[in-house]
């Protein structure tokens, strides 16, 4: 996420104005930024970064693409002339929904705006498998969520991060106010 983060600086700009609205609220006793996002309800993660969340999700539907292993525990079920009998297990990847033209247009394009649309994936039952669907979704999805946006506000609230063009080396650079970290990892 923080590459595509790099990548989009609108994108990184609004989710960093999101990060700052929330710390404002923050008690100004505590002095430093991890002492100010720790005192931070847990509903307000949960409900105040709509646009950190969408970045979020944006980043899994188009990266997170394992297969799913799931057995089949009801009668045969018929799936484009093929049986798959009771007790079989069936594999199937994500990216058949997250990248599929049809859900999503531009479906390789990160675009996290497409999360903030009223019916971000209409016509779909499952359209976003990034945390399991149905009757067992992962049970760790808030605890997940939580790490994610506190790991990214930490980043945004202490460092600058910026991409090179493809012209040179392409590392992502990171400015803190110590110094320089460069990454080894090309974008390109």
């Amino acid at each position: 996420m923080l590459i595509n983060l790099a990548i989009h600086p609108e994108w990184r700009e609004k989710c960093k104005e999101e990060i700052r609205r929330l710390l404002s609220h923050s008690n100004d006793s505590l002095s430093s930024v991890t002492e100010k996002l720790g005192a931070i309800p847990l509903s307000a993660w949960e409900d105040e970064l709509p646009i950190l969340e969408a970045c979020i999700r944006e980043s899994q539907r188009i990266i997170h693409n394992p297969v799913a292993l799931r057995r089949n525990v009801h009668e045969d079920v018929n799936i484009l002339g093929q049986v798959v009998k009771r007790g079989d297990f069936l594999v199937y990847s994500l990216a058949e929904v997250h990248l599929n033209s049809e859900y999503y247009p531009e479906p390789h394009k990160w675009d996290p705006g497409r999360w903030s649309r009223p019916d971000p994936v209409p016509n779909a039952i499952y359209p976003f498998l990034g945390w399991g669907a149905g009757r067992h979704p992962c049970t760790g999805v808030k605890v997940a969520k939580l790490e994610m946006k506190l790991i990214v506000a930490l980043f945004l609230t202490r460092y600058e991060l910026t991409s090179w063009t493809r012209m040179g080396s392409s590392p992502i650079r990171c400015l803190s106010r110590t110094g320089t970290i460069f990454t080894r990892y090309a974008l390109n």
